[in-house]
């Protein structure tokens, strides 16, 4: 969610993106992926916290 601990994170509840937007990083086998926003829109839920192991396919933001 962001890109260090001390870092701000990337969006937060309210937040307008754009698509394509980074919104979050996700780390994988030492690789860090940067998930772009699919679509524009408002930021209503973050269905994650910071460091929780995440499966491929789980959602992981809700875009309004």
């Amino acid at each position: 969610m962001r890109a260090s601990p001390d870092a701000a994170p990337f969006v937060e509840i309210g937040a307008q993106v754009n698509a394509g937007d980074k919104v979050l990083l996700v780390e994988a086998m030492k690789t860090f992926n940067e998930i772009l926003a699919p679509r524009a829109g408002t930021v209503t839920g973050i269905l994650v916290e910071d460091g929780q192991p995440v499966e491929y396919g789980q959602p992981l933001l809700v875009i309004e």
